[in-house]
């Protein structure tokens, strides 16, 4: 199930949250973590900013999106990881799945992933979600619009727009825990990565 949340931040917090795509530092790495490759230019190149921390503050990033994503949703997520990532068109040009689409699950271990979106208003920027992964063809399109908010369970198949509209692509990818059950799961695995160190 796909939902949209449109004019998700206030503007002030909209204001602040565009910060972080001036203010931070990004890393240039690919998406989706689960392709094997050995180039970034194999996967779909970008440009992500370290997960957003938690923070006391009600002005930082992380509680800002936190206390937006309760008041539009009346959820209460037990985890949330974000953060920014721009996808420069340039680069997209380059690299092999340009122009063809690649659908793709999220983590398991997260029950719902989402996008806002920051510069763009286009249907070429937004996100295609699929009956599977080996669909040809979307069953939905959400067109992207700035300040929107999409999410979706994990398991929707989807894929990012390979043929951009705007030369540099402004998103907040965020990932959910919202389940008893799978908070659970989450904290065991956590417990065994420190337990292997």
């Amino acid at each position: 199930m796909l939902n949209i949340i449109d004019n998700f931040y206030d503007p002030n917090d909209l204001g602040l949250m565009t910060l972080g795509f001036v203010n931070l530092p990004f890393s240039q790495t690919y998406h989706s973590k689960q392709w094997t490759v050995s180039d970034r230019m194999q996967g779909y190149p970008c440009w992500e900013s370290e997960d957003i921390p938690y923070q006391e503050s009600n002005i930082s990033p992380y509680q800002i999106f936190l206390k937006t994503f309760v008041k539009k949703t009346n959820m209460k997520p037990l985890v949330v990881r974000t953060l920014f990532r721009k996808i420069k068109l340039e680069e997209l040009k380059q690299a092999e799945i340009y122009k063809k689409e690649r659908p793709h699950k999220d983590n398991k271990n997260f029950d719902f992933a989402g996008l806002v979106y920051y510069n763009s208003n286009s249907i070429k920027d937004g996100t295609k979600l699929y009956n599977s992964e080996t669909d040809f063809e979307p069953t939905v399109i959400a067109g992207s619009r700035m300040n929107r908010c999409i999410y979706y369970n994990t398991q929707q198949p989807h894929s990012i727009p390979t043929d951009q509209w705007v030369d540099e692509r402004w998103v907040q990818p965020f990932f959910l825990i919202t389940k008893d059950e799978t908070f659970e799961k989450f904290k065991e695995e956590l417990k065994y990565k420190i337990d292997k160190k």
